[in-house]
C-alpha cells in the first residue's frame, strides 16, 4: 500500500509540473524572443505533427468445446486512424495523440480468439466505434542529463535507451526485449496508455529511469478504451541501464525492478485479495559482428515476491536468445533460436503461489501470433528466420513448441487487464473429467512485409496451432486454429 501511495503521488507531483509549465509557457507574461516575435512563423517553425492509419482483416478458425453454442470460424475488419501534434520549444516538448477507432463484423458467437474478446468488451456491439485521446503529455530534456515526462504517456519496459550507432542492437531492444512486462499493446485496435509519469537522469554510460503510473482501460475495449483508468491498477517501479561500451563492446546491461498493484473485483475473485507483486531482474542485450555476418543475443531473468491475493507470490521466469545473420549471401538469412520459461505453481495446497504474473505486456510480440499464451506457467522453446527476398520484400517465419511449467497450475493465456469487467488473464481449466496436460502443442506463423512506398506497407501472414493434448483437454471439438490477416498502414510526417 505504500508503494501505491508513492506511485499516486510521483503521477500526482508529475501532473502538475505538466499543467504548471503549460499555463506558464501560454500566459501574458511570457515573452518571446524577437526571433519569433510572428507568432504564425513561431508555430510553425516548432510544430511538427504526423498520420498513421492501419487497416487489417481477419480471418478465424479457432478452438472449440463441445456442446457449446459457438461458430468458431468468421471474421473481422479494423481500422484504427491516428494522428499526432508535437511543440517544441527549447528543452520542452507538447504532445498530443488522438485515434480514431472502428470494427466492421465482429463475430456474437466466438468461443476463442480477438473476434469475441473485441465484441465483449465493447457492449456486445459487432460493429463498434470510438475517437479516443491516446496521447497527451509534456516533456522536458534538460542538456545536463535530467529528464521528465507526465501525462498520459506510453510507457515500454526495455526501451528506455536506444542508440544513434547501433541499428542491430536497436533491434533486439525494440523487437526482442522492450514490453516484456510493461508495453502499450498496440497490436490490438486500441493499444494501452497509462497515466502517471517517469523521470530519470542519463550520460554516455548510464541511464536511470523512475516511473508510476495508473493503467488506462484498452486493448479490446472500444468504449471506454483510453477513455479512463482501471479502477485500481497501478504500476511504477525503475531501471538502471549500464549503456553499450561501458563493460563490453556493444552490449547493454539492465537491472529494473517494477510493481503491480490491482483491487479491482475481477483480481480479487481470482487471487481472494488485492494482487501486490514486486519484480526485480536484469537483462543482457547485444550485437557483434562475427565473421561475415552479424551475432545478436538476449539473456533476461526476473524474481517475483510479494502477495497474490491471499497467497505468499514467489515465482520467476527467464529467457534467453541467440541469432546470426548471413549478411555476404543471397537473402542475408537472419536464424534466431530461443527459449522462454514462466514458472508455474507446483502446489495448489499450500500458501505460495509460484506462478509468474504476466502484469501488463506487449504478449503479440513473444509467444506466438496467435496469441493462446501469456508469460505464465509456460515454457517456450522457438525459432526465428528471416529473409530478404527484395529491397522492399521481408519474409519471416517463426516456429514455437509450448508446454505448460506446472502441470499443477492450467493453461493461461491473456495480455493483461483492459477493463473492469474482466481479469485480463484467462485461466483454462480442463474439461470435467479430464486431467491438466502439460504437452500443449506448436505453433508456425508465416509473415511478409512489402513497402511498396515510403508512406505505404503492406502485410499479409498466416499462422497454425498444432494443439496436442494440453490443448485438447480444454477444447475437446476442435484443438486446431488458423489465423490468416492482411494488413495495410499508411503513414507520413510534416512539419519540423
Amino acid at each position: 500500500m505504500i508503494m501505491r501511495e508513492i506511485i499516486i503521488m510521483l503521477k500526482s507531483l508529475l501532473q502538475f509540473i505538466a499543467i504548471f509549465m503549460i499555463c506558464f509557457m501560454f500566459s501574458p507574461n511570457f515573452s518571446y524572443t524577437e526571433e519569433t516575435a510572428d507568432t504564425s512563423s513561431f508555430i510553425r517553425s516548432h510544430t511538427s505533427g504526423g498520420v498513421n492509419i492501419r487497416l487489417r482483416d481477419e480471418y478465424w478458425s479457432t478452438f472449440e468445446r463441445q456442446g457449446t453454442p459457438t461458430d468458431n470460424s468468421y471474421n473481422f475488419f479494423l481500422i484504427r486512424a491516428r494522428a499526432f501534434v508535437d511543440f517544441k520549444f527549447d528543452n520542452l516538448m507538447f504532445h498530443v495523440m488522438g485515434q480514431g477507432v472502428k470494427a466492421f463484423d465482429l463475430p456474437n458467437d466466438s468461443p476463442f480468439g480477438p473476434g469475441g474478446l473485441y465484441f465483449g468488451a465493447s457492449g456486445n456491439d459487432t460493429g463498434p466505434g470510438n475517437f479516443q485521446i491516446g496521447e497527451a503529455f509534456i516533456s522536458y530534456k534538460d542538456p545536463g542529463g535530467v529528464y521528465l515526462k507526465g501525462g498520459r504517456i506510453p510507457i515500454r519496459d526495455g526501451a528506455e535507451v536506444l542508440y544513434k550507432d547501433a541499428k542491430k542492437l536497436n533491434w533486439v531492444i525494440k523487437k526482442r526485449l522492450a514490453e516484456r512486462l510493461i508495453g502499450t499493446w498496440d497490436w490490438t485496435n486500441i493499444g494501452r496508455r497509462f497515466d502517471g509519469g517517469t523521470a530519470g537522469y542519463s550520460n554516455d554510460s548510464i541511464d536511470v529511469n523512475l516511473f508510476g503510473s495508473y493503467v488506462t482501460f484498452g486493448g479490446f475495449d472500444f468504449d471506454d478504451g483510453l477513455w479512463k483508468d482501471l479502477d485500481d491498477v497501478v504500476i511504477g517501479g525503475g531501471s538502471l541501464t549500464l549503456k553499450k561500451d561501458f563493460i563490453l563492446p556493444n552490449t547493454q546491461f539492465k537491472i529494473f525492478n517494477y510493481y503491480y498493484y490491482d483491487d479491482r473485483n475481477p483480481a480479487i475473485a481470482r487471487a481472494g485479495d488485492d494482487i501486490k507483486i514486486n519484480t526485480i531482474g536484469a537483462n543482457i542485450a547485444g550485437a557483434y559482428e562475427v565473421g561475415s555476418g552479424e551475432l545478436d543475443l538476449l539473456l533476461w531473468i526476473a524474481f517475483q515476491f510479494g502477495d497474490f491475493g491471499d497467497l505468499d507470490q514467489q515465482a520467476f521466469a527467464f529467457i534467453g536468445e541467440v541469432g546470426y545473420q548471413f549478411l555476404n549471401v543471397p537473402l542475408n538469412p537472419w536464424l534466431r533460436l530461443g527459449f522462454a520459461y514462466a514458472s508455474g505453481d507446483d502446489d495448489p495446497n499450500d500458501g505460495d503461489n509460484g506462478t509468474f504474473f504476466n502484469m501488463v505486456p506487449t504478449n503479440h510480440k513473444w509467444y506466438g501470433s496467435m496469441d493462446a499464451n501469456a508469460f505464465s506457467n509456460l515454457a517456450d522453446a522457438y525459432f526465428q528466420l528471416f529473409l530478404k527476398l527484395h529491397c522492399k520484400v521481408g519474409l519471416s517465419v517463426d516456429g514455437h513448441l509450448f508446454w505448460l511449467a506446472s502441470d499443477d497450475e492450467v493453461w493461461i493465456g491473456g495480455s493483461g487487464p483492459f477493463n473492469n469487467s474482466v481479469f485480463g488473464y484467462a485461466f483454462r481449466n480442463p474439461i470435467e473429467g479430464n486431467n491438466i496436460e502439460k504437452d500443449l502443442g506448436g505453433e508456425i506463423d508465416v509473415a511478409m512485409t512489402f513497402n511498396a512506398l515510403d508512406f505505404l506497407t503492406f502485410y499479409i501472414g498466416y499462422s497454425h496451432f498444432f494443439g496436442s493434448d494440453g490443448v485438447e483437454v480444454v477444447f475437446d471439438k476442435e484443438d486446431q486454429m488458423d489465423w490468416f490477416y492482411t494488413q495495410a498502414t499508411i503513414h507520413f510526417n510534416v512539419g519540423k
